[in-house]
This record gives C-alpha cells, sequence and structure tokens, in this order.
C-alpha cells in the first residue's frame, strides 16, 4: 500500500535566471529544480530584525517563519543575548537565510538604512501606529525593515527612538501582545499572503540568486562543491589585471 503523497512546494515552475551550473552535478533533478523555485520566490523587499532575543525555542520559529514567507534575510542584534538556532527544530531552514549579526540596534539600522530601508517597530507604546494591512502600501515605495523586540521586555528605547514610525498588531481579547514568533508570523502572512496564495514571483536580482544557489549548495556540499568550482574556474577563466594607459 502506499503512504501519503506530500503535496506539490509549489503551484507551477516559475522563470529562473540560473541556467544549468557545474554544482548541479552535486545534486539530484528535484533538488536543483527546488532550489531554483524556492529563490524565483523570494523577496529582499522586507526584512525582520529581531533584536536581542534569548529563547532559542523563539529564535527557531522565526527562522522557520521568514523562511516559509520567502524572506532572503534575517537580522539580529545581540547586544544583550546570542541569537540561538535549534538546528533540528529548523530543519535546516537556518541554513537559506542570509542572517545578518549586528552588535546592537544602532549598527542594525545604519547597515539597513545605508540600503534604502524605512525602519518600522513594533511598540504598543508609540503614540503613531499602523496596522499590518498598511505595511503593504509602505513596503510597495520602499524595503521595509520591521523591528520586534525580546520575550520579556520588547524593544529598547533605542530601537523606538530612532525608528523612522511604529506598527501594531490589532487584538479584540484580553491578551494585549503575542509572543515574538507569533507577531511575526502574523505581520509577514499580513504582508505576504496575497504573493503566497498566487504563487507569485518574487524581487531578488538574477546575481543575487545565482550567488545564494551557489552559497546554499557549498552549505550543504562543502568540500565537494569547492572542488567543482575551482575546476570550472581553471577551465573556463583566469584572473587577470590589466592596465592601459
Amino acid at each position: 500500500m502506499r503512504g501519503p503523497v506530500s503535496p506539490a512546494p509549489f503551484q507551477r515552475d516559475l522563470p529562473s535566471p540560473i541556467g544549468p551550473h557545474p554544482l548541479d552535478a552535486l545534486l539530484t533533478l528535484e533538488r536543483a529544480r527546488r532550489l531554483r523555485q524556492v529563490l524565483a520566490r523570494r523577496t529582499g523587499r522586507i526584512v525582520v530584525v529581531i533584536e536581542d532575543s534569548y529563547d532559542p525555542h523563539n529564535a527557531t520559529a522565526i527562522v522557520r517563519t521568514c523562511d516559509a514567507f520567502g524572506l532572503a534575510e534575517l537580522h539580529v542584534t545581540t547586544a544583550r543575548n546570542a541569537f540561538k538556532v535549534n538546528s533540528r527544530v529548523s530543519q535546516g531552514t537556518h541554513r537559506y537565510l542570509d542572517l545578518h549579526v549586528h552588535a546592537d540596534i544602532t549598527a542594525a539600522y545604519a547597515a539597513l538604512r545605508a540600503r534604502g530601508f524605512r525602519i518600522l517597530v513594533s511598540d504598543l507604546t508609540a503614540g503613531a501606529t499602523v496596522g499590518p494591512e498598511n505595511l503593504r502600501a509602505l513596503a510597495a515605495e520602499a524595503p521595509l525593515a520591521l523591528v520586534f523586540g525580546n520575550e520579556g521586555s520588547g524593544v529598547t528605547p533605542a530601537a523606538s527612538a530612532q525608528a523612522d514610525g511604529f506598527f501594531l498588531i490589532p487584538m479584540a481579547g484580553f491578551a494585549q501582545s503575542l509572543n515574538v514568533s507569533v507577531s511575526v508570523a502574523v505581520t509577514l502572512y499580513a504582508l505576504r499572503g496575497p504573493e503566497l496564495s498566487a504563487d507569485a514571483a518574487g524581487d531578488l536580482p538574477p546575481e543575487r540568486q545565482q550567488a545564494l544557489f551557489e552559497h546554499w549548495v557549498h552549505e550543504h556540499k562543502g568540500r565537494a562543491a569547492e572542488l567543482v568550482m575551482r575546476r570550472e574556474t581553471g577551465r573556463h577563466g583566469e584572473d587577470i589585471d590589466s592596465y592601459r594607459a
């Protein structure tokens, strides 16, 4: 008797800018396809910033959520606590996120603003706020960084003071806050839900998709991937410095 059939991970195949690649020799056909299709759906216009999370359960859940909703990267600060991910529970998803670790929130903001991100903080005490339904319009105007505080004290005063604005998740019960990993999931679904339902293409440029593809294969294949790329470089390319008056 056959067991249950796993659902297809995607509704369709999207065009991929990654053509035949030397590293394909290390992958099954299905694995090579899967990596390309995940990259074709990734977005770089929305990032999550986690300030000083100390609970590995929350950290791991956040990693899995960001991957599931198609984010290309996650930013964390570690001024007070290390960001700890349980690799067994994450099911390897931490290997597929571009994880940026910053010394503190000021450093994180500087790095994001240098790349044109607008920074919004989840802060219940802030005056001016927008709900998740308005975040989509803001994300269409400029890349958006969404900042969440840690499990105990929330965001720091510095995170709120240096932000461009604030957002909240409307609630109708007695509880006035959610676990940080749940807050991330609810917010990302509000932002990414329509694209996920439509199985829409992402927005990563071709060169970044190829760089991530190579990085992901290196993460899993290690020395074998290095040898393949070294042979390919030796066969097809040279490093030449050219000078002319």
